[in-house]
């Protein structure tokens, strides 16, 4: 992995942190609206590595010259996305028992939406310079 690859995903990886932060900061506010900080910085890691991995297997499916292997990038990233959120799901619920933090759920559905965005808007910016060229 060059300097330049890992360049590529810094628009990823500093919100990451910078939503560690504010969660930090805010911590006792968050807690006051009924969020639980630890199930936050749990998915906001787990959502930010799922992002990492997903955008160096599309990566390689861009890099390609196959167009096969471009949708097999995508769809491996897709699956392991799905496959990893659902099934932490399910261990979250059957953990707690049904009891589980709704407004956090909700805030790691906006964390999904925002880490797979950014994701996709870096992913189009490769490939269009790659078709510039």
């Amino acid at each position: 992995m060059t300097k330049r690859t890992l360049r590529r995903f810094l628009p990823v990886a500093v919100p990451c942190m910078i939503i560690i932060v504010l969660i930090l900061i805010f911590k006792k506010t968050l807690v006051s609206f009924g969020f639980n900080i630890n199930f936050l910085i749990f998915t906001n890691l787990i959502l930010y590595l799922l992002s990492y991995f997903s955008f160096f297997i599309q990566l390689k499916g861009i890099g390609s010259k196959s167009a096969h292997a471009f949708v097999r990038g995508l769809t491996t990233s897709l699956l392991l996305k799905m496959f990893v959120i659902i099934g932490g799901l399910f261990i979250y619920i059957y953990a707690f028992g049904g009891n589980v933090n709704i407004p956090g759920l909700f805030t790691a559905m906006a964390l999904y939406l925002f880490y797979t965005s950014v994701e996709v808007i870096q992913l189009m910016k490769i490939a269009r310079k790659k078709t510039d060229a």
